[in-house]
């Protein structure tokens, strides 16, 4: 969703020196979203190798490399792609160095969470359902809210039957998912001198404050909900209705996509089964069993834990939230009275 976590990019930085072996090979790529000749960079992991003149990450470019083999059966760069306004598609958040080529080419429309085009691949009740033939997802899904299910489903109702589903989400090669929140329920985010802080009110009504959040594009972006397990994530597309699931783990350094040492986090395509019933969309999380505990040791470098805050600092973010969330629900009136209330008291 983001082009780059700061919490990640510190952490990439390990597998560095894995990528760099492969890059040694080659002085130069063809950029497969400019069509443009490029230096290899020393930074070649998911987030870096940026194009010197597109500037397309490994990421964006290996997605493009696997919509290219959908439509061509070939490596064809995205500037050589064949308009087909008949071709109805739609992407979550993304980025412009391949969204505005992609405008150009297809009936295509970027939907936003926070902008305009909104749209929650949580709650699609507003979107004509099986309407489109491609929908892209780059590093959205261990955005949304529990259970993680719901956007998978809903990407599958958007799709018309064989239409096909482009995803990535960091994930690791670990037994289980981390979920970072797994009774999340109703929350919110606040901020006190020392950072910002979860609080979220639990189904049974106690309050529980997360401390050490991870935000992808800077603090306060975009949380880190998750951080999948590909088992995991491999499950929920088949059961979600997907066919023809692929992970496109290899690397292609003459399109300088250097990835296949980075353990995970690749990019997966799927076509709708138009056959399948879907996995009902439910409030419980069915997959709970592929989760990791959360008092469990997780030792990878993706996986950055928050950490649940007890005493004074979490009442305070507590009643911080009570009083926000009271403004938020009063009628017009009551926040004008309220107002007037701290300005003469």
């Amino acid at each position: 969703m983001i082009y780059l976590s700061s919490a990640l990019s510190s952490k990439l930085s390990i597998i560095h020196w894995f990528f760099n072996m492969s890059a040694s090979d080659y002085k130069q790529y063809t950029c497969n979203l400019c069509g443009k000749e490029s230096m290899v960079v020393p930074d070649f992991h998911r987030e870096g190798g940026a194009c010197q003149h597109c500037g397309s990450i490994v990421r964006f470019r290996a997605l493009m490399f696997a919509l290219s083999h959908h439509f061509y059966g070939k490596p064809v760069p995205l500037a050589n792609f064949s308009p087909d306004r008949n071709q109805k598609a739609l992407g979550l958040s993304d980025a412009p160095h391949y969204a505005d080529k992609l405008n150009n080419l297809f009936d295509y429309t970027n939907y936003f969470y926070h902008a305009e085009p909104f749209l929650d691949i949580c709650n699609i009740e507003n979107m004509a359902v099986g309407s489109y033939d491609l929908l892209i997802s780059s590093d959205v899904y261990e955005h949304v809210s529990p259970p993680r299910h719901v956007a998978f489903v809903n990407s599958w109702h958007l799709l018309k039957p064989d239409g096909l589903m482009l995803l990535t989400v960091p994930y690791t090669m670990l037994p289980k998912t981390v979920e970072h929140f797994p009774h999340l329920n109703q929350f919110g985010i606040v901020r006190d001198q020392q950072g910002m802080l979860l609080v979220n009110q639990r189904k049974d009504q106690s309050i529980e404050v997360y401390d050490r959040l991870t935000w992808h594009g800077g603090e306060g972006s975009t949380l880190e909900m998750r951080v999948y397990a590909e088992a995991d994530l491999l499950q929920i597309i088949a059961d979600a209705g997907f066919k023809n699931i692929k992970v496109w783990c290899d690397d292609y350094p003459e399109f300088g996509i250097l990835q296949a040492q980075q353990g995970g986090s690749f990019v997966i395509s799927a076509a709708k089964d138009g056959n399948c019933i879907p996995v009902a969309v439910t409030q419980h999380d069915p997959y709970i069993d592929n989760i990791y505990p959360e008092d469990a040791e997780v030792d990878h470098f993706l996986v950055n834990r928050p950490i649940r805050i007890t005493g004074e600092r979490a009442k305070k973010a507590i009643a911080q939230w009570k009083d926000e969330k009271a403004v938020k629900t009063a009628s017009p009136f009551s926040r004008i009275r309220q107002y007037l209330h701290k300005m003469f008291s």
